[in-house]
């Protein structure tokens, strides 16, 4: 019984012993040179250092703010926007509209979608059509008799043609009130003379 405790009580001591050495001690020091000297056994008017453990502080997740777009940015963004087609789909080319008050919707689509930095234009013969900005839908009315031309372009922020559509040509006629001639098997031929009795 007594041999346990003696075991016990040097484990203890053993224990306590490592304990104490964990738990070191720095000395700073100047020699007579001036010369700085560090140690966990203290020398001639050393001063004990403390060691408190200073803990790290996070690192911040706050992300920086994003720095405002200067205005070449957003030309250059606006510019790098390239059209693969840009048609008008209605009327069709070579359509005839017959109605004298007869109104022509005009579509035009774009591929991508026009940006809202460039300008998309409707001319009709060669004059620039009025609208909201940007607009893909238009009615023409009050058309004069004849061939009329339709073209769509996409103009950039600073006026310069990105893309062009083909040209649209449609009809504007007026229904006849004239009765159609007789042509053909329709032709009748002139009546006969019929012969005078006892000539």
């Amino acid at each position: 019984m007594k041999t346990r405790i003696v075991v016990l009580a040097s484990c203890l001591l053993a224990f306590a012993a490592q304990a104490q050495e964990a738990k070191k001690e720095l000395w700073m020091w100047k020699d007579a040179n001036g010369v700085v000297h560090y140690s966990d056994v203290p020398g001639p008017g050393a001063k004990k250092v403390d060691l408190t453990v200073i803990e790290a502080q996070p690192r911040s997740t706050v992300a920086p703010a994003a720095k405002p777009a200067s205005p070449g940015a957003a030309q250059q963004a606006a510019a790098a926007v390239t059209y693969s087609s840009l048609e008008i789909w209605q009327p069709e080319n070579g359509q005839s509209f017959f109605e004298a008050d007869a109104t022509v919707s005009v579509r035009i689509r774009s591929e991508p979608a026009v940006s809202p930095d460039d300008q998309l234009l409707l001319y009709l013969d060669g004059q620039r059509v009025e609208g909201p900005t940007n607009s893909l839908d238009y009615s023409l009315s009050n058309l004069e008799r004849g061939a009329h031309s339709l073209t769509a372009q996409i103009l950039d922020s600073r006026g310069k043609e990105k893309i062009r559509s083909q040209p649209v040509v449609f009809h504007k006629k007026q229904v006849t009130t004239i009765p159609p001639r007789a042509v053909g098997p329709n032709l009748k031929a002139p009546p006969r003379p019929t012969p005078r009795a006892g000539g």
